[in-house]
């Protein structure tokens, strides 16, 4: 697996989505940042977001905890603010914590929030990964989440 990461281009280990909201810019970054909004979408399909905590400064460190519907394991995952330009911008690391307190491969995550008539065209960056198939892993992840947040602003 190792020689995979080697051989992969940066390119080819950064997950990449586009997606079209339909609610204001600002209610699409204001989801990203404020954890009672997190709550409500945040998990993947068979995931519930159980805690949410953030210290919204550049800098300020952010956590959050993800419970298996079956089972109840908890993934308790969080990272620092890097840039927060509302409601253009948003930058973060991610990494999971693991049992025993130590933490996972750092990634960096970087949204943008583009105003489409009164709609959001969010594009979604997150890597450098260690190989292109954990970009991959990461995707279905996040592709679920987000059409939880779709669903949310059409109940709005």
């Amino acid at each position: 697996m190792r020689k995979t990461a080697l051989a992969a281009k940066p390119a080819d280990r950064v997950l990449r989505i586009t997606r079209l909201f339909d609610a204001p810019r600002a209610a699409v970054f204001a989801a990203f940042v404020d954890p009672k909004q997190a709550l409500q979408w945040l998990g993947p399909r068979g995931y519930a977001m159980t805690h949410m905590e953030a210290d919204l400064r550049v800098g300020g460190a952010w956590r959050g905890c993800m419970r298996a519907n079956s089972g109840g394991r908890e993934l308790w995952h969080g990272g620092v603010y890097r840039e927060i330009a509302p409601p253009e911008r948003l930058a973060f690391t991610f990494a999971w914590e693991l049992e025993d307190g130590a933490r996972d491969a750092e990634t960096l995550v970087t949204i943008t929030f583009e105003d489409q008539g009164g709609k959001t065209l969010m594009q979604f960056s997150q890597g450098v990964f260690e190989t292109p198939d954990d970009c991959e892993v990461y995707r279905g992840g996040w592709e679920s989440e987000f059409d939880q947040l779709a669903v949310l602003f059409a109940r709005k």
